[in-house]
C-alpha cells in the first residue's frame, strides 16, 4: 500500500470522530474516561477563562483547590512503575532524595478553537502525503497541497510518521511575542540564564486576509510555521538575532543569521537541523528536541514502531510554573526543576518510539517521545546514547493558554544523566525582572511583522 494511500481513513472510521457524541475527539482522542474513573472523559476542556482574567494579564490556574493525591518517590515508584517512562524512573534513582511526581487529579483541559476541530474531522478523510514522494525517506516528510485544511493532518494515526507530523504542527496561535527566559544549569545547582526575544509567526494557521504573500511564505506547499527569535542576554551574544521558516512540502528549517560582529545575514542550515546543538543550551540540547521531538528536516531520519496508546503520569496544568513572582532561584534545582512546582496528571498518551534508520548518524540513535492525546503536545522525551544508554530526560510543562484556546508549554526542562546538568528552552515568561515579565503576546499588537523572517529584513533588525 503506497504512503498516499495509508494516510487517508475509511469513512467508517471517520465517523469515529466528532465534537460532540463520538467515539473519539475531533484530534483523536478517546473521548470517554477510562476503567476505574481515574481520567474522566472528554467534555470539550476549558471553554471560558476563569472569572478574574484579563487579556495579556497572567493566567490564574482554574484548578487552584486541587489536592494532591499522592507522591511518586524513589522509594514507591515501583508500585507505580506501570505509568511511568524510563526516564522516570531514572531521575528517581539518580536524584532520589529530590525529584518526584505529585499527582493531582486529572483534568482533560485542553482545547482548541471550533474551525480547528471542524478541520481536524476532514482532514482525517482527505490529507495525504505527496505522491510521488519527494525522494527517499521523504514518503512521510511532505504534505499533499490542496489535501490538509488548518487542523491536525491525521486524527487517527496509522504510522510513526503520521504522529510525529500531528504533533510538529499542533496548534500554536496564529502568531505571538514574547520575551524568553532559559537557563543551563550545573551539576552542584547553579546556573547561567539567558534572554531572548521570540517572535512566532504560523501562516498555516492564518485566513487569507491574514496570511503574507511573500514567495517565503508561499512556496513549498507553504509556510508552516516561522520562527525568529534575538538575544538580549548574556552580552556576549547579545544582538544575534535568527529568523526561520520550515514547509509543509520540505520540513528544513530555512534559517538565516544576523552576526553582529560581522555586520552580515549569512545561511544558517544548523539551526533547527536534527541533533545540531539548540540554540542557547550549551550543547544539552538538540535542535530536534525541542517541543520533546520534532520533525526537523527534509528526510525521516528514524523508523517508528507501531504507534501506542498508552496511560501514563506526566505533566499537566502546570499553572504554579507561570505564576509571577518566580525565579529561577524558584524553578532550577540540582539535576531537574523544582518538583514542588510540578503537577502531574495521568492522562493517555501516544508513545512514539523511534530506531536510527541504517546508514545515518544522530547522537540519539533511539528514543522515545510521549504525546498528549487531547493536544499532540508533547509531553515526556527519553534520548538514549550511541551505547544504548539512557543519556537524556525531558519533561515539558504545559496549561491551557485559554484565551487563544490553546494547549501549549510554559517551560520545560531537559537533564543529562551522565553531566548532572540541565537545561531549559527559552520560555518560562515569568522570571524576568518586575515590570517586564510577561505572558506571550497573541494579539494583534503582539504579530511580528513578516519582513523579520525574511534575509533582507534581518538585515534591517541588525543594530550593533
Amino acid at each position: 500500500m503506497s504512503a498516499t494511500a495509508a494516510a487517508k481513513v475509511s469513512p467508517e472510521e471517520a465517523a469515529k470522530l466528532g465534537i460532540e457524541g463520538t467515539e473519539l475527539t475531533p484530534l483523536g482522542a478517546i473521548r470517554a474516561g477510562n476503567a476505574d474513573g481515574s481520567i474522566p472523559a472528554w467534555e470539550g476542556g476549558i471553554k471560558t477563562p476563569p472569572a478574574g482574567y484579563v487579556e495579556g494579564g497572567w493566567y490564574i490556574d482554574p484548578y487552584a483547590d486541587d489536592q494532591i493525591l499522592f507522591t511518586i518517590t524513589a522509594q514507591n515508584y515501583e508500585q507505580h512503575a506501570d505509568k511511568l517512562s524510563a526516564g522516570q524512573i531514572a531521575m528517581m534513582k539518580k536524584y532520589p532524595e529530590t525529584y518526584k511526581m505529585h499527582v493531582y487529579p486529572s483534568r482533560r483541559s485542553a482545547s482548541l478553537p471550533k474551525w480547528h476541530y471542524e478541520n481536524s474531522i476532514w482532514n482525517a478523510s482527505n490529507t495525504e502525503f505527496c505522491n510521488p514522494s519527494r525522494g527517499p525517506n521523504r514518503e512521510e516528510r511532505c504534505i499533499q497541497p490542496g489535501s490538509w485544511r488548518p487542523g491536525t493532518f491525521f486524527p487517527i494515526p496509522k504510522s510513526g510518521g503520521e504522529a510525529i507530523l500531528n504533533h510538529t504542527f499542533f496548534f500554536t496561535g496564529k502568531w505571538y511575542t514574547a520575551m524568553s527566559h532559559g537557563f543551563n544549569a550545573f551539576p552542584d545547582g547553579g546556573y547561567a540564564r539567558h534572554l531572548k526575544r521570540d517572535l512566532f509567526f504560523m501562516p498555516m494557521w492564518m485566513t487569507g486576509d491574514e496570511a503574507p504573500k511573500q514567495e517565503r511564505f508561499t512556496r513549498m506547499g507553504g509556510a508552516g510555521f516561522c520562527a525568529g527569535q534575538e538575544d538580549i542576554e548574556p552580552p556576549r551574544s547579545a544582538g544575534q538575532i535568527f529568523s526561520a521558516c520550515t514547509y509543509l512540502e520540505d520540513m528544513k528549517f530555512d534559517a538565516y543569521i544576523y552576526i553582529p560582529g560581522q555586520r552580515r545575514v549569512r545561511k544558517a542550515p544548523e539551526i533547527g537541523f536534527y541533533d545540531s546543538p539548540g540554540t542557547g543550551s550549551d550543547g544539552l540540547r538538540t535542535a530536534d528536541s525541542r517541543w520533546m521531538f520534532w520533525a526537523t528536516g527534509s528526510e525521516e531520519w528514524y523508523e517508528y514502531a507501531p504507534m501506542q496508546r498508552k496511560e501514563m503520569y506526566v505533566p499537566y496544568n502546570s499553572y504554579a510554573i507561570s505564576q509571577p513572582g518566580l525565579t529561577f532561584d524558584d524553578i532550577v534545582r540540582k539535576g531537574h526543576v523544582n518538583s514542588d512546582l510540578k503537577r502531574y496528571e495521568l492522562h493517555r498518551v501516544w508513545v512514539l518510539e523511534a530506531t536510527l534508520k541504517p546508514g545515518l548518524r544522530h547522537l540519539s540513535p533511539h528514543r522515545f517521545a510521549y504525546f498528549d492525546e487531547d493536544s499532540w503536545l508533547g509531553t515526556l522525551g527519553d534520548m538514549y546514547d550511541a551505547k544504548g544508554e539512557l543519556w537524556r530526560v525531558s519533561e515539558q510543562y504545559s496549561m491551557n493558554f485559554y484565551n487563544v484556546p490553546m494547549p501549549y508549554f510554559w517551560g520545560d526542562d531537559h537533564s543529562d544523566l551522565i553531566s548532572g546538568r540541565h537545561s531549559a528552552l527559552n520560555a518560562y515568561y515569568n522570571v524576568g525582572p518586575k515590570g517586564s515579565a510577561a505572558p506571550p503576546d497573541f494579539t494583534a499588537k503582539g504579530r511580528p511583522d513578516p519582513e523579520l523572517f525574511t534575509p533582507a529584513g534581518l538585515r534591517k533588525s541588525g543594530v550593533r
